[in-house]
């Protein structure tokens, strides 16, 4: 773990009145994301294979990836949307078939249910265990579309955004302002953790929060944005402990 710029992080907690909430970023934070991705599109392909054979033979996985990139693109203000960008695709795909668009809102369903099932990392549990006996309020705040009840996390969030309900992407400002104002404190009392330097790190602290870049991968980039680096989230109780010591000092 490293530590930047110390003695301004204990005097800006010190001054918020000490951290009230923590919040977490899902895909490759808690779970490898992309593999939970591809599965659900395999079993997806699988499902339409035997229920709507035209498709597959028409677009294949590929052909419906760059459907719902066309998509985004003829549509840019739906483009974070990321579940309604995939229904969207595969109703259009359906239709351009010969099958009525219902069938590619269940090709969605099948996907996005296999999307949630995913395979933590193995510092997760424990680490959201012994946060959960905190007391403190947590959080998830992703710009993917995962859902933390369907994937079986659900007892360890107060409250859970994406881009949709959070009012827009990471690293824009608005899900970092929500967050605050669900867990009912200000961002400066809040610590988000995350693999991302841009949507994650540089956006939280853009919103006043403590920010902690969960570097799993051993990447070299630094970042001036972020209070602290971890490689994996068993640091997390020394940090909680160090910022509980910063405020009572």
């Amino acid at each position: 773990m490293i530590a930047r710029l110390a003695k301004r992080l204990k005097q800006r907690v010190a001054a918020a009145g000490g951290i009230k909430a923590i919040t977490f970023d899902l895909d490759d934070t808690l779970w490898p994301v992309w593999p939970a991705v591809g599965r659900a599109e395999q079993l997806m392909m699988e499902w339409l294979q035997q229920h709507a054979p035209r498709i597959v033979e028409q677009f294949g996985v590929d052909g419906l990836r760059d459907l719902r990139d066309q998509i985004a693109k003829k549509k840019p203000e739906l483009s974070y949307h990321i579940s309604l960008m995939r229904i969207l695709a595969m109703r259009e795909a359906a239709i351009a078939s010969g099958y009525s668009p219902e069938v590619g809102e269940q090709a969605f369903e099948v996907m996005w249910r296999e999307r949630n099932r995913v395979d933590l990392y193995d510092d997760v549990l424990p680490a959201l265990e012994d946060i959960l006996s905190s007391g403190m309020t947590v959080g998830a705040l992703s710009n993917g579309n995962a859902d933390v009840d369907q994937v079986g996390l659900g007892k360890f969030f107060d409250f859970a955004l994406n881009a949709v309900s959070g009012g827009g992407p990471k690293s824009g400002e608005a899900m970092f302002l929500r967050a605050a104002l669900l867990a009912k404190c200000e961002c400066q009392q809040i610590i988000h953790v995350g693999d991302d330097l841009s949507s994650d790190v540089a956006g939280a602290a853009a919103a006043g929060m403590v920010t902690i870049w969960l570097n799993r991968t051993g990447e070299k980039s630094a970042s001036d944005f972020a209070d602290f680096e971890i490689s994996s989230l068993s640091e997390l109780s020394s940090i909680l402990g160090q910022l509980r010591l910063f405020t009572s000092e």
